[in-house]
């Protein structure tokens, strides 16, 4: 495929590169107007207007800057999908500048721009431009290639495209391995005295019969997840906390020697990333000694990452995680909803707005998480598959890829997670039928 583009940028290569190679194409770029004519390959135009009467599609502008400028996008619709950069040129091969929309989703373009944050200093759900409009829950870059796919195939039949087959990837995040177990002697005494002087007496005998080998750890879900794993053939992902105890950082260290007992059965039957300390968002050097503890502990090189809290900077985590050989990141959705933060189910190589330049990290967005329905959400555990269904099945329907995040202690045994195993066993039979 020949693209005619003048000036062809940074970003021009970059949504190319995404889009093409989602469909197996192979292009070249020209700015060259008679090597365009003389070509006699398939070949459409981009820019604002097209040169004689080949395929275009018409260009914005966005894709030319270098800079990022405080703008929100416009609104249309193409064949019931929301669109973001409308336009109304009849020799358009779409109602939309496609390109831009593809770059503006997955850039991430307005979490650069000024917002509030939360209490976490994350950029919120209900802030986005997805969520304003109503289009969360749908993988709205994934309909848009596929738009441009049917244009091409309309015309130039002969075109191969890459068919993808629908994917289901469960991730777990470790926060806290146990509940009481394995937690030392300070912090087992100061469990115990918190729970006397608060008059917590439930969590009190709790404790006292987890600790006496005669009561199972509330959050030792491992085997109940493996025996499902195998039962289903999944290839899950482990993302597990290595950083120093904390107001928001629990687990026990992975030195000890029972959870690195813990961590070899894990690294048997899944991939293990690290899950990063909520202090290392503010103290960023501390990742690669996290990194490093882990890797030790588990014997495994860790190159994949899913922030704690789903806590995300633009662009200082992704740069980090690039400087200390991060490969591949899972942070990419909200802890406050479900649904599609960059706009696809699809994995993308993250761009750097401010260096305006690509890299090679690549970005896999999850889709769902069960805490948004315990704490941001409440919703009765029967009902939560009804509301997540339609979002898995459309992800089928565009043989996309479904993630989803539990966590070892909502698939336990504790009371206040009671009824969340059904939730997740009927999830796991409808995302891999």
């Amino acid at each position: 495929m020949l693209i005619y583009t003048p000036n062809a940028t940074p970003r021009h290569h970059y949504v190319f590169n995404h889009i093409m190679g989602y469909l197996g194409i192979d292009y070249s770029i020209t700015d060259d107007v008679n090597e365009f004519a003389a070509s006699d390959t398939p070949k459409f135009s981009y820019d604002k207007k097209p040169q004689q009467d080949e395929l275009h599609f018409y260009a914005q502008g966005l894709l030319n800057e270098s800079s990022i400028n405080i703008f929100s996008p416009q609104i249309g619709s193409y064949h019931n999908i929301i669109t973001l950069f409308p336009n109304v040129e009849e020799t358009s091969a779409l109602p939309y500048d496609v390109f831009s929309d593809v770059f503006f989703m997955l850039s991430r373009y307005e979490e650069y721009l000024p917002f509030v944050p939360d209490e976490h200093g994350r950029f919120e759900a209900g802030h986005s431009l997805a969520h304003k409009h109503n289009f969360l829950q749908i993988p709205v870059v994934d309909h848009w290639i596929k738009h441009v796919a049917e244009v091409l195939q309309q015309f130039f039949p002969n075109l191969q495209i890459k068919k993808h087959q629908y994917s289901f990837i469960p991730t777990y995040d470790i926060d806290q391995a146990y509940a009481y177990k394995h937690k030392g002697f300070v912090r087992t005494i100061g469990g115990l005295l918190r729970d006397k002087f608060r008059a917590n007496l439930r969590a009190y005998f709790e404790r006292y019969r987890v600790l006496l080998h005669l009561k199972a750890d509330p959050f030792d879900s491992y085997a109940y997840q493996f025996a499902l794993q195998q039962a289903y053939h999944l290839n899950p992902i482990y993302f597990f906390h290595a950083g120093t105890y904390g107001k928001y950082d629990k687990n026990s260290s992975p030195e000890n020697k029972h959870i690195r007992h813990l961590l070899n059965t894990i690294t048997q039957q899944a991939t293990l990333g690290i899950h990063p300390s909520y202090l290392s968002t503010e103290h960023p050097e501390l990742l690669a000694t996290e990194i490093e503890r882990l890797s030790l502990s588990s014997n495994i090189k860790i190159t994949a990452a899913r922030q704690h809290f789903i806590k995300i900077s633009f662009p200082g985590t992704y740069r980090n995680y690039i400087a200390i050989g991060i490969t591949d990141d899972y942070s990419m959705g909200y802890a406050t909803d479900i649904g599609f933060r960059a706009g696809t189910s699809q994995t993308f190589y993250f761009f750097d707005l401010l260096d305006n330049t690509s890299t090679t990290l690549m970005i896999h967005p999850f889709a769902f998480m069960e805490g948004v329905f315990k704490r941001y959400k409440p919703t009765p555990t029967d009902e939560i598959l009804t509301v997540v269904a339609p979002m898995i099945e459309e992800i089928k329907q565009l043989n996309g890829t479904f993630i989803s995040i539990w966590h070892n202690e909502s698939l336990g045994t504790s009371r206040q997670w009671k009824g969340w195993r059904n939730v997740y066993k009927k999830m796991l039979v409808f995302s891999n039928q």
